[in-house]
């Protein structure tokens, strides 16, 4: 069958999930630039860039990146709270702020108002980017990779987990494997939300695609409960998000969705073109966050400030990363004139 074709995602489950899945609500936080007192910065007439932040781990990290990115590039920016990714986006619209970190399946939901958004990055990509260009909203180019966690674009999408070595599931590295995994041993539980266990467009239409019996049993378990139970052994493996920070920093691995069944969630930075035609500069500051983002990247983030790291530290090294992916000097390595 084709992969997915029977899957039928739902702005409202979906959205539910996502912000379920992207975990811990932490303290938002306003931030402005780090600039000395009487510098020329501080004097300039160039306002600060306003960059949406949400409540979630992610969204609060990807707004730090941003920060930190622009920093690096000489330009002032600033975080503006937001505790509603629908706020952000009106304000966004509004102009009241200029830039925010947005997702390409939550604006297929959201925003196209159209169910069953693309597992294909790029289809998913185009859709939102045309969409949206017309209404002055830019959104940047991701670099598409071959699909794995190493390489862009990343995608926060729903992922199974598994354990690494030496636990049984460590040779699985695809759904695919998975999906034999569980053929070959039908006493393999899989550890999964009740509701999407239980949907006909959930667990069941997932298996389907797979061609796995679609009447297996499931163990009841909510995204944290789904780690701790691949972890403790009594799962091989369990449904959260590709870049889940408790998952990460417990040492799982999310397996690559290789039919596509999931929508794609590419996290990318989504700009007002009016701030591009007053400072184009802002294009070229950004521009890592789009082409050099990886899964494996946010999940290792999201799981070091899962462990307790300063959002704000956790980001600026994020930054760091970014630009030496795409061969930037950064501007403490520059050499002395």
């Amino acid at each position: 069958m084709t992969a997915g074709a029977d899957v039928v995602w739902q702005p409202g489950h979906v959205r539910r999930w996502l912000s379920l899945l992207l975990l811990l609500v932490a303290c938002t936080t306003q931030v402005g630039p780090n600039v000395p007192a009487g510098s020329d910065e501080q004097t300039s007439a160039v306002p600060p860039v306003r960059i949406a932040g949400g409540p979630e781990i992610e969204t609060q990290i990807l707004a730090h990146t941003m920060v930190s990115l622009l920093e690096r590039s000489g330009q002032p920016a600033e975080i503006v709270a937001f505790t509603d990714a629908g706020d952000a986006r009106q304000a966004l619209e509004l102009g009241d702020v200029d830039v925010q970190a947005a997702y390409t399946g939550e604006a297929w939901l959201e925003v196209l108002g159209r169910a069953d958004p693309p597992g294909d990055p790029r289809a998913s990509f185009v859709a939102v980017r045309d969409h949206d260009e017309p209404e002055d909203l830019i959104w940047l180019r991701p670099r598409f990779g071959d699909g794995s966690l190493e390489q862009p674009p990343a995608n926060a999408t729903f992922a199974f987990v598994v354990q690494g070595p030496p636990a049984a599931g460590a040779d699985l590295r695809t759904l695919s494997d998975l999906a034999r995994r569980l053929s070959e041993q039908p006493d393999a539980r899989v550890c999964v939300d009740r509701e999407f266990g239980s949907r006909s467009d959930g667990l069941r239409a997932v298996l389907e695609a797979y061609s796995v019996r679609s009447d297996r049993e499931f163990l009841a378990a909510d995204p944290e409960e789904a780690v701790r139970g691949v972890v403790a052994g009594d799962c091989l493996a369990g449904l959260t998000t590709a870049t889940d920070g408790n998952a990460w920093q417990a040492g799982l691995r999310p397996l690559v969705d290789d039919l596509r069944v999931f929508p794609a969630f590419v996290p990318l930075p989504q700009i007002r073109a009016g701030l591009l035609g007053e400072q184009p500069s802002v294009r070229v500051a950004l521009g890592p966050m789009a082409a050099q983002l990886t899964t494996a990247l946010l999940g290792s983030w999201n799981a070091r400030v899962v462990a307790g790291e300063p959002v704000e530290q956790v980001a600026d090294d994020a930054a760091r990363e970014l630009l030496l992916r795409a061969g930037r000097t950064l501007p403490e390595d520059a050499p002395e004139g």
